[in-house]
């Protein structure tokens, strides 16, 4: 049942999105590519799955495939798979009754120690509404992948960074690295220490408006120092703090109604956004 599994998506991978643009730096070792996120959803595609190539080392070859589906036989099920794109590709994972793709914190390390498994991992799985077996991936934000793959005969490892919703069969793909050092490992989120250009920073800093009249201020990957300062438009500063966790968030309540400025900065470079208060 897996081999013909594992042969099905290899079949399909020609024809599958690929994921391998985006905003990509190298710094010493760590090769990172940051995308657009990325959303795949089966939405009850009855003919197969949804797919999607992802291409780790930007060579324009398939190193894995991450796959969804949403079918209804019996029941209703829908599911998240990643497969690697050959034979000789590996998958961090663990073994259970099936395999199970591991989804790995910020910082955790992806080298030939960990558990390496070169078939097809189930990520979620969701049975009428139902997550009865032992996924790791069902209702995941900002978790890691980790990656095993080998170019002309040479190995290297990787991670991407997926959420992946409850209900099994929706996720996202935000960004992905490789140690270009031969058989070295790399943390998970490890995006090296290149320099953050305002281009960039753009792309990892997202400001995420709640309900509770707050702005979540949210950073993608591993930025360190950043600094959060809320100016009003007669160039007050109003509100400062640092980012703790990859996060901040900005309280509007009791601001005067008006116009501000949230910059977010690490080191040299800034990126800002309009916030109204009514």
């Amino acid at each position: 049942m897996k081999k013909e599994l594992q042969e099905k998506l290899r079949k399909y991978a020609a024809s599958a999105v690929v994921i391998g643009t985006g905003i990509a730096g190298a710094s010493a070792q760590i090769v990172y590519t940051d995308i657009v996120d990325f959303d795949i959803d089966d939405d009850n595609n009855a003919g197969g799955f949804t797919l999607v190539g992802l291409d780790l080392d930007n060579d324009a070859t398939n190193d894995f495939i991450i796959a969804c589906r949403d079918t209804t036989t019996t029941a209703r099920v829908r599911y998240t798979l990643v497969a690697p794109a050959n034979s000789v590709n590996r998958i961090n994972g663990e073994t259970l009754s099936y395999d199970y793709a591991l989804a790995l914190d910020n910082g955790m390390m992806i080298d030939n120690t960990v558990n390496w498994i070169a078939a097809t991992n189930t990520m979620a799985y969701n049975v009428d509404s139902a997550n009865p077996y032992s996924e790791n991936w069902n209702g995941v934000t900002d978790k890691y992948l980790g990656l095993e793959f080998q170019t002309a005969g040479t190995t290297y490892y990787g991670w991407c960074r997926l959420d992946v919703q409850a209900i099994g069969d929706v996720l996202t793909i935000k960004d992905y690295a490789y140690n270009s050092t031969a058989a070295t490992g790399i943390a998970a989120g490890d995006m090296g220490s290149a320099d953050v250009n305002e281009y960039t920073l753009d792309n990892l800093v997202h400001f995420i408006n709640q309900t509770n009249n707050t702005v979540l201020v949210k950073v993608n990957g591993n930025l360190e120092g950043g600094l959060v300062n809320v100016i009003s438009m007669t160039g007050q500063s109003v509100s400062t703090g640092a980012v703790v966790n990859n996060a901040y968030t900005v309280d509007m309540n009791g601001l005067q109604a008006g116009i501000y400025m949230i910059n977010v900065t690490f080191g040299k470079e800034t990126v800002s956004r309009k916030m109204t208060v009514r």
